[in-house]
């Protein structure tokens, strides 16, 4: 990772730029076209420059600085207030498409969007014949356009499934809008996309240290809005054709097959993807190409397939756009009962409160936002259960794990962040434990504003050693961490001493021996528990 202000880092960027713009200049030299490029932009957009598409840049980014104040905690935006929990929360909904993640997530899709949001703009263009307000270019490049890109955002909000966040759903439109009128600039326009993402993260990062860690990462594609993704590009394809239609434009048939099939595979929507539980994941990968075939099918015949009936009045090109706007329709239709769920105020042991939100660490409890529908179908099922940290909020209709038992149990800490439009606070939640054979006996607190709260233990786990006929199990109670030793007249307990130390129970000296616990009756000394350790995180290396 760099530092900001290192000599040696601003030395990098700067060649960098330097380089960048040296070659940009020296082809630009070369090139014959200069003054056709020139011309085009100018007769597409006012004053040459894609208006439109830098408003609605500054837009997404001003959400992400001042709103979600990433300007003051550029890696821990407040995201949870800012998710479209339900159509109950109004604010999660109006501003959950321009609102991100993490910093990675933001600059992702903005680096997309920078690529596609122009060429959007070109093709819808500022300049029409007319003489009413909207024909006006300043106001199609200034308004026009950026009202559209934030109505298509809030169609986003209101049709995903589920808490979903962020401006994908909306980069999709844009790429569908593209690839009905220019299908193979498209697939080339991705691969600008990852030129874009390389200069981005070398800019950001001009020498980068990695240090090989424990992974507790689920696989790469589970967590993908796959259906918000195809939401969005089901919109722009549908803006797309009507555009198209209207200018009595038609694509070329194979053009428009291979770009779509070539797009909708780059962008990973075969990706379809479900869980089991709290740490099985699902990926129907050959049932995802079938649907991109079937998609790529769709669009071309919507847009290229003659108007000669099919049956009775109803023409082939009027059946695949039928067949085309359905599966829209379904996701609609989908989206209504799952985002009018709204969660019940239950209360809750060993929780943290704070404003309108319950913090609470729990295993296997049924994960509310997947169980709002109950379905079975192929095998899965939408009774599924979670693992972890989990925030709750009845006022916002928040309901979400934000810390999975993995990532406590690998790094030992983690950090999450609650809030709303005027007021946020950061949680740590962290974990301590000790190793018994092949399980754990661990505890779970939260820390917040310096006051820290005891929220899990977990069940005690009996020791494989038997001691001169004594069993040990190691517990813990309210964050305290306890031995018992049992003969056959009863039990006697005491608690895990520090490092350094030991404690006798029931005859048995109990040593802590730098985070080995010994057990020893005075002719047999027998390792029974080893403390927990953790791996640092990247950024604390």
């Amino acid at each position: 990772m760099s530092v900001v202000g290192d000599p040696v880092t601003l030395l990098w960027q700067c060649l960098l730029v330097v380089a960048v713009a040296l070659s940009v200049r020296a082809v630009s030299g070369l090139a014959d076209s200069n003054h056709r490029i020139r011309d085009a932009l100018t007769e597409r957009f006012y004053l040459g420059v894609p208006w439109g598409s830098l408003l609605v840049f500054g837009g997404v980014l001003s959400v992400y600085l001042f709103v979600q104040g990433g300007l003051w905690q550029p890696d821990e935006p407040l995201s949870i207030p800012f998710s479209a929990w339900s159509y109950f929360y109004p604010l999660g909904v109006l501003l959950s498409s321009f609102s991100h993640a993490n910093a990675s997530h933001l600059v992702g899709n903005l680096t997309t969007a920078l690529v596609f949001a122009p060429l959007a703009e070109y093709i819808w263009g500022h300049h029409s014949a007319g003489e009413r307000a909207r024909d006006d270019p300043r106001v199609r490049a200034f308004v026009l356009f950026p009202l559209g890109v934030f109505a298509v955002g809030i169609v986003m909000s209101v049709f995903e499934w589920g808490p979903v966040i962020g401006f994908s759903g909306v980069v999709f439109a844009l790429i569908g809008f593209v690839l009905v009128r220019y299908p193979l600039l498209t697939v080339i326009a991705l691969s600008a996309r990852s030129a874009v993402r390389t200069l981005s993260d070398a800019l950001s990062d001009p020498v980068s240290i990695v240090e090989v860690t424990a992974s507790v990462s689920p696989p790469w594609w589970y967590g993908i809005a796959v259906q918000g993704h195809a939401l969005g590009l089901f919109v722009g394809i549908l803006l797309g054709t009507a555009l198209l239609r209207r200018r009595g434009v038609e694509p070329d048939p194979l053009r428009l097959w291979l770009g779509t099939f070539l797009t909708t595979l780059s962008l990973s929507l075969w990706a379809i993807w479900w869980v089991r539980g709290a740490a099985t994941y699902v990926l129907y990968q050959a049932l995802g190409i079938v649907l991109v075939l079937a998609l790529s099918l769709l669009v071309t015949a919507a847009l290229t397939a003659s108007d000669h009936p099919l049956v009775g009045d109803l023409t082939r090109r009027q059946a695949a756009t039928a067949a085309l706007v359905a599966p829209l329709v379904v996701m609609c239709l989908v989206a209504v009962p799952l985002n009018l769920a709204v969660v019940e105020d239950e209360p809750r042991d060993a929780a943290l409160e704070s404003g309108d939100y319950t913090v609470f660490y729990a295993e296997d409890v049924e994960n509310e936002m997947f169980s709002v529908v109950e379905i079975e179908a192929f095998g899965e099922s939408t009774n599924v259960t979670t693992s972890g940290v989990i925030v709750t909020s009845p006022e916002r209709h928040v309901w979400g794990q934000q810390i999975s038992v993995s990532e406590l149990e690998t790094h030992g800490e983690a950090t999450i962040r609650i809030g709303g439009l005027t007021w946020s606070e950061t949680i740590d939640a962290e974990r301590a434990g000790w190793e018994v054979g092949d399980e754990r006996v661990y505890a779970i607190w939260f820390e917040s504003a310096g006051e820290r709260t005891h929220a899990y233990d977990s069940e005690p786990e009996r020791t494989d050693a038997i001691i001169d006929g004594r069993t040990i199990t190691l517990d813990a109670e309210a964050g305290t961490f306890f031995i018992e030793v049992e003969n056959e007249i009863g039990t006697e307990r005491g608690e895990v001493p520090e490092a350094g130390e030991n404690v006798e129970i029931d005859g048995l000296e109990i040593e802590n021996d730098d985070g080995t616990l010994i057990a020893n009756d005075g002719e047999t000394a027998v390792p029974v528990a080893q403390e927990e350790t953790y791996v640092p995180r990247q950024d604390d290396l």
